[in-house]
């Protein structure tokens, strides 16, 4: 906290906006990783973004000619606010501050000279360039407007159609990731049938040769490269909507199978990692992470709650709840996201119910429809021409059926709300001890 007021302190005079330095942009850096380590991810975000506007002032042009003094330093400083820019936004659900078309030449780079001013780890480097890729395929996506000639159904096919093209990008990073000792032998593929939590036991003593130091930096770094690609994927989770029938969305339907395997690889590698090392008892990055592949498995579950996955999707929800529950009880962070895991769970049991319920009625024994006025959120609505061989009444079909013809939509908020939120802005909900 001294340290943090006294940067404060510094960056806040006004000699300070009239002749900015490299110096003051470090104290935006420090700032934001203090706030975002204290999980305030509202504060960190306009404290980056005030940096990122003093960077600017600097006339990042220079650094790209190298006419800049201290070049390498400059753009190394600059793309770690970049960096604490993306992190913030998706914390946040809100954009990044930055538009990187014009930018990808001033990254840090791979020279040892370059690499000097992060005390030699490549981590610091590797963990900017994935960042600066993540952030050219976002902005390719968002050049991809909705088609006025395609309905929404083939709209959302073809921006995931798009999405795939543009993950070479990705593909491109993992293949030029140095055989470094911090990053021989990481796997960043996530296996199509996930393995059961029971399953886990016999993983995750590979990093007990290494250091202290190059076990946190392999896990922040694998643990990065799954949450891009969670951020990437996970807006392909369709919650039900009008009209109710079932939609063929097969490329849409696999990114959000992909962002669903991306969550169990993630907390597979955080609870390998704490079973056998304590360094990251505490470390509020973790929680962070670990937090949105909770969210994301939480959201697959309300979506699509007739996926033979869901089973498994729990299982691994109880893991996560293991680490949080294994942090202090000041641990704000860890806190927070585990009193907000249970409650959206009771939100999952309570959806179940109600399928279990509806799945025992057959056609004829349905009741009548009640008015509006009376309905509950466990009223029954007559489904639209179901029949049993239907795969929305087979949990083990790998279909995405809409299940919302089964209950009131007018219900439908109450079982979301909280989901929805915390997409956007997890800090901002708050449950009681």
């Amino acid at each position: 906290m001294p340290y943090f007021q006294r940067c404060l302190s510094t960056v806040t005079k006004l000699a300070t906006f009239a002749g900015p330095s490299v110096s003051v942009m470090q104290c935006y850096c420090y700032m934001t990783l203090y706030l975002l380590d204290l999980g305030h991810h509202q504060a960190a975000y306009n404290i980056v973004g005030l940096g990122l506007r003093i960077a600017e002032s600097l006339n990042y042009m220079d650094a790209r000619t190298g006419a800049y003094r201290n070049c390498q330093l400059f753009r190394r400083v600059w793309w770690t606010l970049i960096h604490l820019d993306f992190r913030c936004s998706r914390h946040l659900g809100k954009p990044v501050s930055i538009r990187i078309n014009d930018l990808m030449c001033v990254r840090p780079t791979r020279e040892p000279e370059d690499v000097h001013y992060s005390n030699g780890l490549l981590y610091h480097t590797e963990s900017i360039r994935l960042t600066a890729a993540a952030l050219v395929v976002d902005e390719s996506m968002d050049r991809c407007t909705p088609s006025s000639e395609l309905d929404g159904v083939r709209n959302i096919d073809s921006r995931a159609q798009n999405l795939s093209g543009l993950l070479v990008h990705l593909q491109k990073w993992r293949e030029e990731l140095p055989q470094d000792e911090y990053f021989a032998n990481l796997h960043f593929e996530v296996p199509d049938v996930p393995p059961s939590p029971k399953e886990l036991a016999n993983h995750g003593f590979e990093d007990l040769e290494h250091s202290s130091m190059t076990t946190i930096l392999r896990t922040l770094l694998s643990l990065q490269y799954h949450n891009v690609k969670i951020g990437l994927y996970r807006v392909f989770i369709q919650f039900p909507s009008y009209p109710l029938v079932p939609k063929s969305t097969p490329k849409a339907d696999a990114h959000a199978v992909a962002a669903l395997h991306h969550a169990f690889t993630m907390i597979r590698i955080a609870h390998n990692t704490m079973s056998v090392h304590d360094i990251f008892h505490g470390f509020a990055e973790l929680y962070q992470y670990l937090w949105n592949a909770v969210i994301t498995i939480i959201g697959f579950m309300l979506a699509c709650p007739w996926c033979y996955r869901c089973s498994i999707a729990r299982e691994y929800i109880h893991l996560a709840l293991e680490i949080f529950d294994s942090a202090d009880r000041e641990n704000s962070t860890a806190t927070r996201a585990a009193a907000l895991t249970r409650h959206l769970c009771t939100k999952v049991d309570t959806l179940t119910r109600v399928l279990d319920i509806n799945q025992q009625l057959t056609p004829t024994s349905l009741p009548p429809l009640p008015n509006a006025e009376t309905q509950s959120p466990c009223d029954v609505v007559g489904p639209t021409a179901i029949n049993e061989s239907d795969s929305l009444l087979d949990p083990s079909a790998d279909l995405f059926w809409h299940w919302a013809d089964l209950i009131n939509m007018d219900a439908w908020s109450s079982y979301c709300n909280e989901v929805n939120e915390a997409f956007m802005d997890p800090t901002d909900v708050f449950i009681s001890d």
